[in-house]
């Protein structure tokens, strides 16, 4: 009996002749047929193509794309939204595709960090690989919006909804514009696409993020001792807010103990003779899931006194409501904890039973040369068609 390892290889090998049309059986799941992987690896390279690198891409071109290619699976509903964010320099948006009453929710974002130094080619330009593609996006997270599109192509959408949105790498700015829209009124549950190794994310940590500012009229250091000094009301902070994580580090449930402190950065316009005139600190928290982000955000506020606050993100954290409600999707796929925030916290808070899943590697994605791996493509793609068919 040959395994489905070495049918894969043989089916890669097939493939470097032609397209081909293969079939996977997924443990736990219906068969579903005629997953085109070459059909995948070309929607995933034109993905790649688009710099939707936040901050500096223009993530609403890769937005009227889908548009135009979700609008040849003919859904009863298609809408397209541009929303204005506070920082980046277009804007953002989604396009948000739904057959029949949607109950069943799958959302990609379509923006990517920046590229950074060390690639050897350009991120932008997929590069096929005997087991791999590498490119921008490729695991974090264009791969599952590749692979929704190839799925869509095998099967009959029923009463579920496909959302591509921007700007969750800095700012979650879309998402929160898509609840308020009242467009996923209906929506019991959701799988919101993240490299998890296509295992089944269940819960992950909140994350604030806060910046204090400091101020005196600066001079020289040989009147420190009358003067206001602002780095040093910096560095006093963060030594307090050192204190107030280590009363916590067995706060919350294994393997969420802890509130994940971070003294980010402490920069001032001050040398070792000048005494600065202004002094700024960054800090974060990751609080665990059932935790409180407001009251985290008030206790930092709180210890801070006069500094010149302002909250950065303040995200909750997330726990799947009820797990069994996608046994018909995941079978008997691995479930995990996950170390990183998504935006299925957004939609549980909306009242959504979400959980997150998608190919890829965290170990692969945010760096230079990141790549997917082709098999976790193909076996995603068989989850999100029986995803598609709805409940």
């Amino acid at each position: 009996m040959i395994g489905k390892a070495a049918c894969l290889s043989i089916a890669r090998g097939l493939l470097r002749l032609g397209p081909l049309a293969i079939s996977l059986r997924v443990r736990g799941a219906p068969r579903i047929d005629s997953i085109n992987t070459s059909s995948l690896l070309d929607h995933l390279e034109t993905l790649v193509s688009f710099d939707t690198r936040n901050g500096s891409g223009d993530e609403m071109i890769c937005v009227r794309y889908l548009e135009e290619t979700l609008n040849g699976f003919a859904p009863d509903q298609l809408h397209v939204a541009q929303v204005p964010r506070s920082r980046g320099k277009t804007d953002s948006g989604y396009v948000l595709a739904i057959w029949g009453k949607p109950e069943t929710l799958l959302n990609v974002h379509i923006d990517t960090v920046p590229s950074g130094a060390g690639w050897t080619a350009d991120p932008l330009d997929l590069q096929r690989e005997a087991d791999r593609v590498v490119g921008l996006g490729t695991s974090d997270i264009k791969g599952a919006a590749a692979c929704i599109l190839a799925a869509l192509e095998t099967v009959a959408p029923k009463n579920v909804a496909v959302l591509f949105s921007g700007d969750e790498e800095h700012g979650s700015e879309i998402m929160p514009a898509v609840i308020a829209s009242d467009r996923l009124d209906g929506v019991k549950r959701a799988i919101v696409c993240e490299p998890t190794s296509c295992r089944v994310g269940r819960a992950h940590r909140g994350m604030l993020a806060i910046s204090a500012g400091f101020s005196g009229p600066g001079g020289h250091s040989s009147l420190a001792d009358v003067t206001a000094r602002p780095l040093l009301d910096a560095a006093r902070l963060a030594a307090k807010i050192g204190e107030y994580a280590d009363a916590y580090l067995n706060f919350g449930a294994a393997p969420f103990k802890g509130l994940c402190v971070n003294i980010g950065e402490i920069e001032s316009d001050g040398a070792y003779n000048v005494i600065p005139t202004q002094a700024k600190l960054w800090l974060s928290l990751r609080p665990p899931p059932g935790d409180d982000v407001g009251k985290r955000e008030a206790d930092i506020y709180a210890l801070a006194g006069q500094a010149a606050l302002d909250t950065i993100v303040a995200f909750e954290p997330f726990a799947t409501k009820d797990m069994s409600k996608f046994a018909d999707i995941f079978g008997e796929t691995e479930i995990v904890d996950l170390p990183y925030w998504t935006e299925a916290a957004m939609l549980s808070q909306a009242g959504v039973n979400a959980v997150v899943y998608g190919p890829g590697n965290l170990e692969q994605a945010h760096k230079p040369n990141e790549y997917v791996e082709i098999e976790q493509l193909e076996v995603a793609a068989q989850r999100y068609a029986i995803a598609l068919q709805g409940s």
